[in-house]
């Protein structure tokens, strides 16, 4: 009995190693797969000029390094086809995280990164990202030649961001100041920046002149020194000492002329940019202190004259002048035809704008004369002082109004004046119309001015030019 027992337990001993060989747990063959390869995002290079970098995670995969471990890496970003950074490296291990960086980036354009890596058992992975660089440079372009534009306002100083409440160059500046309009700054498409004054250019007397005006330039604001520049789209940075837009004296810090140092930069704001066809503007400010803004505009481009630019005449049409309780009634007076025939003397006065900013006029041996400027009546007579165009006149125009400078400056009727009628005011030294219209059909120019002397009272006065 004892022998049977010893028999079963060895055959159930049998039993149990056997099942426990064949338990639906038997070994499993090992697959040796490629390494698998996870790409980070781009943190920096999306930009001209960044460093590049993206971050790879590379992992053998499932062997737990039975058969293979990690053996190579290498990449290559390339533009077009064309290759423009690369690199490799030898790896170990089962998993590793690589960071590619290019120093400076990449110019603006497209692009594709392609990453292979292999393990010890010659099993290889690769995997792409196509990306894009964007141009640091704002989408105006301020490289090229730029002056001052030429026109009333193109320096302003006030108290507050474009103001000019504290002073503004006139129309007669721009040609008093010729030796300053025609200095040009240029901005080079590496980074470089000049200044060229030629002979002459505007000095202060802070520059040790004994008055201002036009002289030969004074350093270090004579365009002798090696400037660069920077450039978003908000902000125009010079850097060099002597490097500058507008007038030398304004820096950030404050003005020269009240004890400023001379500044080794000058950061502007840009406050307006714009381009019709090859003509470029640009508004530079900058508070030169505190509570002290300048403003400078710059043109860029054969800039086409300003459609007041000619000479002009009084239309002869009917209603050419014409007078009433509002801007251009004609309910208490206007000219009719046959006046145009009797105040040919009139009607052939020329009204000249120079694109310098100066204003004339040419009323010839005759004129139309009224009883108020000493004659028995009203007719054609030899001009009259301060009217007889003898003056000497300047004239700002914005499109919008036009400001005529000098006692005796005028066009059409002298006595229709903003403070009333002459003689029933005094000769004043300026005269501002209102623009109501300004047209060009087939190179025939036509001008409609308002002017209120005075409450309630509206003169309109037709001009033509060709």
């Amino acid at each position: 009995m004892k022998k049977a027992f010893l028999q079963l337990s060895a055959l159930f001993s049998m039993i149990v190693l056997f099942w426990a060989c064949d338990n639906g747990f038997t070994d499993v063959p090992v697959v040796d797969t490629p390494p698998k390869i996870t790409l980070g995002a781009i943190t920096s290079g999306l930009t001209e000029g960044q460093n590049f970098k993206i971050e790879v995670t590379l992992s053998d995969g499932r062997d737990n390094g039975a058969i293979s471990s990690l053996a190579t890496f290498s990449y290559s970003i390339t533009k077009g086809g064309a290759p423009v950074s690369s690199g490799s490296q030898d790896l170990s291990g089962e998993d590793q995280k690589i960071t590619i960086e290019v120093a400076g980036g990449f110019d603006p354009g497209d692009y594709n990164l392609d990453i292979r890596a292999t393990d010890t058992n010659g099993n290889e992975s690769t995997e792409n990202i196509s990306f894009t660089v964007a141009s640091a440079r704002p989408a105006f372009d301020i490289t090229g030649v730029w002056t001052m534009e030429p026109v009333a306002g193109a320096m302003k100083v006030g108290p507050n961001p474009g103001s000019s409440e504290w002073w503004q160059n006139s129309a007669g500046d721009v040609a008093a100041r010729a030796c300053f309009f025609d200095d040009t700054y240029t901005f080079n498409l590496d980074g470089s920046f000049s200044i060229d004054m030629g002979p002459l250019t505007w000095l202060e007397t802070w520059q040790g002149v004994a008055a201002d005006g036009c002289g030969a330039p004074v350093a270090p604001f004579d365009g002798s020194g090696s400037y660069t520049y920077t450039y978003t789209s908000t902000t125009l940075t010079l850097i060099g000492q002597g490097a500058h837009v507008g007038l030398a004296k304004v820096n950030n810090a404050g003005e020269i002329s009240n004890g400023a140092a001379v500044a080794n930069q000058i950061a502007y704001t840009i406050a307006e940019q714009s381009q019709e066809g090859d003509v470029r503007k640009m508004t530079l400010r900058i508070q030169a202190g505190s509570g002290v803004w300048w403003d400078f505009k710059l043109i860029s481009g054969a800039a086409e004259a300003a459609p007041i630019v000619g000479n002009w005449k009084m239309e002869p049409v009917e209603g050419a002048l014409s007078v009433g309780p509002s801007a251009g009634s004609s309910e208490w007076w206007f000219n009719k035809t046959a006046d145009v025939a009797t105040r040919a003397c009139f009607f052939d006065d020329v009204y000249t704008f120079g694109e310098d900013g100066t204003f004339s006029i040419d009323m010839g041996d005759q004129t139309w004369l009224e009883a108020w400027q000493g004659v028995g009546a009203d007719g054609c007579g030899a001009p009259k002082a301060p009217h007889d165009g003898s003056g000497s006149y300047t004239y700002q125009f914005d499109g919008n109004t036009l400001k005529l400078i000098g006692q005796g400056a005028h066009v059409a009727l002298p006595k229709a004046v903003n403070a009333g009628e002459l003689p029933n005011v005094a000769v004043p030294n300026d005269v501002t119309y209102t623009v109501e219209s300004l047209t060009v059909t087939n190179n025939v120019k036509r001008m409609t001015l308002h002017i209120e002397t005075g409450t309630g009272v509206w003169w309109t006065f037709k001009l033509i030019s060709e």
